[in-house]
């Protein structure tokens, strides 16, 4: 099959590259369903339903995906020239300069009017800021400065897991109470704080990974609840206490995001999560809503900065184990 005009090495973007995709298949003429079993001849695996999801997104597929999907098309002398194109995009697009595009603006009234009837609860920046704190942030912003100040104990952790798994603390069973770094075991690097989905398909704040060094405000702590069972809280220094919840309604479906502190309960499944050791290293968990049998992963299984953390179906690989560490208290 010849690619005629289709060239990945000149997208500039993630959703060019989509777009580029989708172009590919509709030269090929073939069905999602055609795609699939030419894959599977292939020895490829290339699920129709994942075929179709890529090209509805904006962002970028896995690598062996973007191989898979191309093979399937027909152009298989061309597979090289579209990793490298992923590649290069997904090594420049996702690094921000500074963690500011990710964090709400600070000089926007702070009540947040009611989603509807059926949404029917607080959301975390639903709590009026004090008035000298908004003034204060407004400040910080207009001089160019960010509205946290980064404590000495906040830098870089560790890159390797082993090189901070030697304590007392670490070896428990379930993790300490109290303010925490939680970060993906294969990207260590990269914490989970506050941030926006990159789909654009819902617009609220939500968990995703980011730089460490980036990852405050806010500050996030975990909340005995029970055995092994946590709230897990983001204090923000302008807009309050919140705990994570698992959004259950679309869009943003299966995303985490803060509820305001008032509205956190311990009988609520969604709020709760349970902290189960792999094991496999001091240090490591896998953390699932309680009474469910999901789990906290990546979407897309992703390493990218800003990938959105969410529940999915347990699978115990290694995108759903995270590292646990316990920061000093303020």
């Amino acid at each position: 099959m010849t690619t005629g005009d289709i060239r990945p090495d000149e997208a500039a973007d993630p959703a060019e590259f989509v777009d580029l995709l989708r172009q590919l298949k509709d030269r090929s003429r073939l069905t999602y369903r055609q795609l699939e079993q030419r894959a599977a001849a292939a020895g490829d695996v290339l699920a129709r339903s994942t075929a179709a999801d890529i090209l509805r997104r904006s962002t970028l597929p896995r690598a062996e995906v973007v191989a898979a999907f191309v093979r399937a098309c027909g152009a298989q002398e061309q597979v090289e020239v579209w990793l490298r194109a992923r590649h290069r995009i997904a090594a420049g697009e996702f690094v921000p300069t500074s963690p500011a595009p990710d964090l709400p603006p600070v000089d926007t009234v702070t009540t947040v009017a009611p989603e509807g009837p059926s949404a029917g609860r607080p959301r975390w920046f639903a709590r009026p800021a004090p008035l000298a704190l908004l003034v204060v942030a407004a400040l910080l912003a207009a001089l160019g400065v960010g509205f946290w100040i980064q404590r000495p104990d906040d830098g870089t952790p560790p890159a390797d897991p082993a090189a901070s798994a030697g304590s007392d603390a670490r070896s428990s069973s379930t993790p300490s109470a109290g303010r925490s770094q939680i970060r993906p075991v294969r990207s260590p690097h990269l914490c989970l704080t506050e941030g926006r989905d990159r789909t654009g398909a819902y617009d609220k704040e939500i968990a995703v990974q980011r730089p460490c060094t980036q990852a405050t405000p806010p500050d996030t702590s975990l909340e005995p609840v029970a055995d092994g069972l946590y709230f897990i809280n983001w204090e923000h220094p302008v807009h309050g206490k919140g705990c994570l919840t698992v959004r259950e309604a679309d869009p943003g479906r299966n995303l985490l995001e803060p509820y305001d502190d008032e509205d956190c309960s311990a009988s609520r499944s969604k709020q709760v999560f349970r902290f189960e050791s792999t094991g496999a290293a001091p240090g490591t968990y896998r953390i699932r809503p309680d009474r469910s049998d999901l789990c906290v992963g990546l979407r897309d299984d992703a390493t990218d900065v800003s990938a959105e953390a969410l529940v999915e179906p347990c699978t115990g690989g290694p995108d759903q184990v995270f590292l646990v560490d316990a920061l000093p208290g303020t």
